[in-house]
């Protein structure tokens, strides 16, 4: 069976701040600290996959626990939520399990071409600035946005290649963050890291994402709007007395 974690908030996402250093280092040792609702993995939600497009290894379908996963990566990149991008294999939740981090995923098993990875870039700009992934409906709900964009491309869940079943508030979620990302348009918030298994037998396949920096020009910008509101609450004091 896949288990699946959430995350909590963007505390997680933070920590990817490191990866740009990490990913000189080839290859990194990825612990399993735990699922992003917090408490044991039972704890989370489940859902049902009845159809994934995957014909060896046999594709983990029936009853998935579905939720972020708490990692560390070691002193390299600490601690960090990552989301499943491969049902073909399990992850490790007991064991350190060595990982490369990539910008050619996945090459070890199903995806990511560029139309793939388009889709799951848009479930993270559309959704993940306001997900709260320490609840468990809405954490199970993005997990299952991710699937459905990688293994399918009509955006629903009850349709296509890749289907699957979960609780009305688990679908619910799922099903307005798939409809925020086939119609988003608002650039790129969020940078992506891909995490591929080197680990014989194979482990699950990984992304974590990080907010994108401002550029320069925009927080030079920031900063004089913050001036100039500051300049004026100065005046209003001094009429004021």
């Amino acid at each position: 069976m896949a288990y699946h974690t959430k995350v909590l908030r963007l505390g997680g996402a933070v920590a990817l701040s490191v990866f740009a250093a990490g990913a000189s280092a080839g290859t990194v040792n990825l612990k399993f600290e735990g699922p992003s609702t917090g408490g044991s993995i039972s704890s989370g939600k489940q859902v049902d996959i009845t159809d994934v497009p995957l014909l060896s290894p046999v594709a983990k379908t029936g009853d998935t626990y579905a939720f972020g996963f708490n990692m560390n990566g070691g002193d390299a990149l600490g601690d960090f939520l990552a989301w499943c991008l491969d049902l073909q294999y399990a992850l490790d939740v007991n064991t350190p399990s060595p990982y490369s981090i990539t910008d050619t995923p996945f090459s070890n098993s199903y995806g990511l071409y560029a139309g793939e990875r388009a889709r799951v870039q848009a479930v993270f700009d559309a959704n993940y600035g306001t997900l709260d992934a320490g609840d468990a409906d809405q954490a199970a709900g993005f997990q299952l946005a991710l699937w459905e964009v990688l293994y399918d491309e009509d955006f629903n869940l009850s349709t296509g290649k890749f289907r699957a079943t979960a609780e009305s508030g688990i679908l619910g979620f799922a099903d307005g963050f798939l409809s925020a990302a086939d119609g988003y348009g608002d650039g790129r918030k969020f940078k992506l890291t891909f995490f591929e298994s080197t680990a014989d037998p194979q482990r699950q396949n990984l992304v974590a994402a990080s907010p994108v920096p401002l550029p320069a020009s925009a927080l030079l910008l920031l900063g004089g709007l913050g001036g100039l509101g500051g300049l004026s609450a100065l005046r209003r004091r001094k009429r004021t007395a």
